[in-house]
């Protein structure tokens, strides 16, 4: 399922669900849910979950979940879990979890 605003580039995997803005760059790989909002880049891995508000840049590893408020530049790695607010930096390892204001 893609569900994509004007001027955005979007790829989805086998699977997957993804729904962004406008202007937006989103790649949601094979089995992920992908939801991001406008002028914003995401890749959201195999199996995993990514939320992210508007110009932020996001990208989760497998079996991840990431979500991220607008301006915000995240990285969960595979199997890990990232809640941030927006305007922060945050990158999860593996296996991990950070939530961050």
């Amino acid at each position: 399922s893609l569900i994509a605003g004007y001027g955005s580039t979007q790829t989805s995997g086998e699977d997957s669900s993804l729904t962004a803005g406008y202007g937006s760059t989103q790649t949601a790989q094979e089995g992920s849910n992908l939801t991001a909002g406008y002028g914003s880049t995401g890749t959201a891995g195999s199996d995993s979950s990514l939320i992210a508000g508007y110009g932020s840049t996001q990208t989760s590893g497998g079996d991840s979940s990431l979500t991220a408020g607008y301006g915000s530049t995240q990285t969960a790695q595979e199997g890990s879990n990232l809640t941030a607010g927006y305007g922060s930096t945050g990158t999860a390892g593996s296996d991990s979890s950070l939530i961050a204001g």
